[in-house]
């Protein structure tokens, strides 16, 4: 036999029996293989969402405070409450454009920087049997609009779960707009 020839066939043999040694898969019981669950059942695991207050703090910087001081001008700050919907017909059609549930609203106006506490009593408890998950809160803050038409400031939009935003003091800290438009 040739060097060709007898390589070939020791990989051929190789390929045959395998090159590497194999052991035997033990048998798993059936009870350790649960059978897949449908989406409505792993919706019942999933634990109830937090309902708690959320305090926010509003800071402003001296520009912002000046340019609010003097169109006469407030804060307002809009905390909004909404969840993902669960799988069932129902909750898809209760979710708006954006795809969440809303669950409530909750706007409340300072005369400057300072603090707020949203209690949660605006959530539409009725609507929780139709989210997954934890609710989720968005914090909007913006001037209150009343002397003028426009926004003035420029704040971070705050978005977590309300089970993470209740663990915390919420920070927001304010800018004119006109400093971030330099």
């Amino acid at each position: 036999m040739n060097k060709k020839t007898l390589t070939a066939a020791f990989i051929a043999a190789l390929v045959v029996t395998g090159c590497a040694r194999r052991e035997e898969e033990p048998e798993t019981p059936a009870n350790e293989n649960p059978a897949p669950i449908s989406e409505a059942e792993a919706e019942k695991l999933v634990p109830k969402a937090t309902i708690a207050p959320v305090n926010v703090q509003v800071t402003l910087s001296p520009q912002a405070e000046a340019v609010l001081k003097a169109k006469s001008e407030k804060v307002l700050v809009v905390a909004t409450y909404s969840g993902d919907p669960s799988a069932s017909e129902q909750a898809q059609k209760m979710a708006d454009a954006s795809g969440m549930i809303k669950l409530g609203e909750n706007k409340q106006t300072l005369d400057g920087a300072g603090s707020i506490t949203f209690q949660d009593d605006v959530i539409d408890k009725s609507r929780l049997e139709f989210i997954v998950g934890e609710v989720q809160l968005t914090v909007n803050v913006t001037s209150s609009k009343t002397s003028t038409p426009d926004n003035l400031l420029a704040c971070p939009f705050y978005w977590k779960t309300l089970a993470e935003a209740s663990q915390e003091k919420v920070q927001i800290a304010c800018k004119a707009l006109s400093e971030v438009q330099q």
